[in-house]
């Protein structure tokens, strides 16, 4: 009986090893089949998921759905030529005909932006803003015995700067990489009462640019512009940059030449901004304009600036500028209505008044209501 035992336990660890062999082999087979069915028969009734390129990459600074701010400028002193008639080319220009200090300019913005539409397909957004510039200034010498004299320091000083505009801006990608960006934008600038708006100087402006996303971190396009951004109408070619480190510490927002500014995120909470932004329109001056011709200030400013950003609370964020303004343009010109306005850059057109302004620097503080 024993041997009988030991014969036997001999015989199942013979064949113990064969057994387990067997379940090996037949539950790949099984698996293979199994494979063959789920992967071979299985006929998809899907259509392919397309993707398209987000409209923003990491690391930008927060989009701003609700921003309001004050912006002041340090005294500096503005010359003016008298009223008349200045050829481009003109020289010896009298700049003492009127001298004044400007002792504070500055005054409340506001911006509201909305999506109209947000999909991964198309993406428009609308943004209104309305700015006012307040100045206290006074003349600091003129000659009395001149007629032509402007007094633009008593019209700046009793009546300031006001303009609003309403701007559309739509993305529309093609596929993950390639987009093109549309904006239109119309401006009622001037120095018009607020309860008067209508007299401000309507002006239109425009851009497209068609640009690429190769990666998460990395957006840039090319373009052209129809812009007042220097004071003077202007079709300017355009370049946008938008680029993030793979740290997400340093970065570029950047659309050469409206703006170009440096980034580094301290956190995710906080960032500081170095760069400089182009801002100008044409304002309507009422007192000098006529029922068929428009006195239009070209005013275009140039500030280089430090520009720091934080979160408070939520999606309420704080933001501080302070910069050097350079008065790029504050000369003015006759326009008769109904007239198309001149490509200012390559202009022909006879300037009204020439202005000299100095330099100032400037201060900007903000409460943002910022994108999720």
């Amino acid at each position: 009986m024993a041997k009988r035992l030991t014969l036997f336990t001999v015989f199942l660890l013979i064949l113990h090893p064969l057994l387990f062999k067997a379940q090996i082999i037949t539950e790949e087979s099984e698996n293979d089949d199994e494979d063959e069915y789920d992967y071979s028969e299985v006929e998809y009734l899907g259509t392919p998921t397309k993707t398209y390129a987000n409209a923003r990459i990491f690391g930008l600074s927060p989009q701003r759905f609700f921003s309001l701010g004050w912006d002041v400028q340090l005294p500096y002193e503005m010359r003016f030529t008298e009223l008349g008639t200045f050829q481009t080319d003109s020289s010896n220009l009298n700049f003492d005909a009127e001298k004044g200090l400007a002792t504070y300019t500055g005054g409340l913005r506001l911006q509201l932006m909305t999506p109209v539409i947000s999909n991964n397909r198309f993406l428009w957004q609308s943004m209104l803003n309305a700015w006012d510039v307040q100045y206290t200034a006074r003349k600091r010498s003129h000659e009395f015995w001149r007629d032509s004299l402007a007094h633009m320091t008593d019209t700046l000083d009793k009546y300031g700067l006001r303009t609003v505009n309403w701007v559309n801006t739509f993305y529309v990608p093609f596929d993950e990489k390639q987009f093109i960006i549309a904006q239109i934008q119309l401006d009622l600038s001037g120095n018009f009462s607020w309860l008067n708006p209508l007299e401000g100087q309507l002006l239109y402006s425009g851009a497209v640019l068609y640009g690429q996303r190769p990666n998460d971190r990395k957006q840039w396009a090319l373009g052209i512009s129809r812009t007042y951004r220097a004071g003077g109408m202007n079709y300017i070619p355009l370049i946008l940059y938008n680029w993030t480190s793979l740290s997400r510490k340093w970065g570029t927002e950047i659309l050469l030449p409206a703006r170009g500014h440096g980034r580094y995120t301290f956190s995710p909470r906080s960032m500081l901004l170095f760069g400089y932004e182009l801002e100008g329109s044409s304002y309507r001056i009422n007192q000098f304009s006529t029922e068929d011709v428009n006195f239009l200030i070209r005013r275009g400013e140039l500030r280089f600036r430090l520009d720091y950003q934080r979160q408070i609370a939520g999606f309420w964020w704080l933001g501080v500028q302070a910069g050097y303004r350079v008065m790029y343009s504050f000369d003015a010109d006759r326009l008769k209505k109904g007239q198309s306005d001149f490509f200012n850059l390559l202009r022909d057109h006879p300037y009204a008044l020439r202005n000299q302004t100095d330099g100032a620097f400037y201060f900007n503080i903000s409460i943002n209501y910022v994108s999720p």
